[in-house]
Protein backbone atom coordinates (compact mmCIF):
# COMPACT_ATOMS: atom_id res chain seq x y z
CA UNK A 1 0.00 0.00 0.00
CA UNK A 2 0.64 3.74 -0.41
CA UNK A 3 1.73 5.58 2.71
CA UNK A 4 0.86 9.04 2.42
CA UNK A 5 2.86 11.74 4.22
CA UNK A 6 1.15 14.57 5.22
CA UNK A 7 3.85 17.98 5.63
CA UNK A 8 2.29 21.15 6.28
CA UNK A 9 3.09 24.17 3.20
CA UNK A 10 6.18 25.96 3.54
CA UNK A 11 5.28 29.69 4.84
CA UNK A 12 8.97 31.08 5.37
CA UNK A 13 12.40 29.79 5.47
CA UNK A 14 12.23 28.60 8.89
CA UNK A 15 9.76 26.23 7.91
CA UNK A 16 11.41 22.74 7.06
CA UNK A 17 9.88 21.63 3.56
CA UNK A 18 11.18 17.84 4.66
CA UNK A 19 9.55 17.75 7.96
CA UNK A 20 7.56 20.55 8.35
CA UNK A 21 9.02 21.58 11.33
CA UNK A 22 9.76 25.40 12.39
CA UNK A 23 13.48 24.88 13.13
CA UNK A 24 15.35 26.15 9.84
CA UNK A 25 18.43 28.82 10.40
CA UNK A 26 20.72 29.54 8.53
CA UNK A 27 24.73 28.00 8.60
CA UNK A 28 25.96 30.50 6.05
CA UNK A 29 25.26 33.35 4.12
CA UNK A 30 26.63 35.85 1.57
CA UNK A 31 24.95 38.31 -1.09
CA UNK A 32 24.17 36.65 -4.07
CA UNK A 33 23.70 40.26 -5.94
CA UNK A 34 22.20 43.68 -4.90
CA UNK A 35 18.98 42.15 -4.77
CA UNK A 36 19.46 38.58 -3.33
CA UNK A 37 21.31 36.59 -0.95
CA UNK A 38 22.59 33.07 -1.12
CA UNK A 39 21.98 30.72 2.05
CA UNK A 40 23.00 27.94 3.15
CA UNK A 41 19.84 26.84 5.49
CA UNK A 42 19.48 23.84 7.70
CA UNK A 43 16.81 22.00 10.07
CA UNK A 44 17.43 21.76 13.62
CA UNK A 45 15.02 18.47 13.55
CA UNK A 46 15.67 16.50 11.05
CA UNK A 47 18.92 18.05 9.62
CA UNK A 48 18.23 18.43 6.80
CA UNK A 49 20.17 21.17 4.58
CA UNK A 50 19.36 23.08 1.40
CA UNK A 51 20.42 26.27 -0.62
CA UNK A 52 18.44 28.75 -1.10
CA UNK A 53 18.62 32.38 -3.05
CA UNK A 54 16.40 34.78 -1.52
CA UNK A 55 15.63 37.97 -2.40
CA UNK A 56 16.50 41.28 -0.20
CA UNK A 57 12.62 41.39 1.51
CA UNK A 58 12.72 37.90 2.41
CA UNK A 59 16.14 37.76 4.09
CA UNK A 60 14.99 40.69 6.19
CA UNK A 61 11.62 39.11 6.92
CA UNK A 62 13.90 35.35 8.10
CA UNK A 63 16.36 38.02 10.06
CA UNK A 64 13.77 39.34 11.93
CA UNK A 65 12.01 35.52 12.82
CA UNK A 66 14.82 34.80 13.78
CA UNK A 67 15.26 37.60 15.93
CA UNK A 68 11.56 37.04 17.44
CA UNK A 69 12.92 33.29 17.98
CA UNK A 70 16.26 34.49 20.07
CA UNK A 71 14.48 36.71 22.33
CA UNK A 72 11.88 33.70 22.92
CA UNK A 73 14.61 31.40 24.02
CA UNK A 74 16.12 33.78 25.94
CA UNK A 75 13.12 35.25 27.98
CA UNK A 76 12.34 31.33 28.33
CA UNK A 77 15.99 30.43 29.43
CA UNK A 78 15.49 33.43 32.11
CA UNK A 79 11.90 31.98 33.55
CA UNK A 80 13.96 28.28 33.77
CA UNK A 81 17.03 29.84 35.38
CA UNK A 82 14.64 31.57 38.15
CA UNK A 83 12.87 28.43 38.71
CA UNK A 84 15.85 26.65 39.25
CA UNK A 85 17.25 29.09 41.89
CA UNK A 86 13.74 29.48 43.61
CA UNK A 87 13.80 25.41 43.63
CA UNK A 88 17.47 25.37 44.73
CA UNK A 89 16.22 27.82 47.31
CA UNK A 90 13.50 25.65 48.51
CA UNK A 91 15.53 22.43 49.21
CA UNK A 92 18.07 24.95 50.85
CA UNK A 93 15.66 25.88 53.54
CA UNK A 94 13.93 22.56 53.60
CA UNK A 95 17.37 21.27 54.60
CA UNK A 96 17.81 23.95 57.26
CA UNK A 97 14.67 23.48 59.24
CA UNK A 98 15.30 19.62 59.62
CA UNK A 99 18.58 20.06 60.09
CA UNK A 100 20.15 18.06 57.49
CA UNK A 101 23.02 20.79 57.19
CA UNK A 102 24.73 22.61 59.57
CA UNK A 103 27.86 25.76 59.70
CA UNK A 104 30.13 22.22 59.52
CA UNK A 105 29.01 21.58 55.70
CA UNK A 106 30.53 24.46 54.59
CA UNK A 107 34.21 24.25 56.29
CA UNK A 108 37.33 25.16 54.37
CA UNK A 109 39.06 21.31 53.73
Amino acid sequence: MFKRIFRRRTRSLADCPACGAHFVHPVEWSPKDDEHWWMLLRCGACHECREAIVDNLDAADFDRDLDIAQARMRREAEVLSQELLADEAERFATALELDLIGAEDFGRS
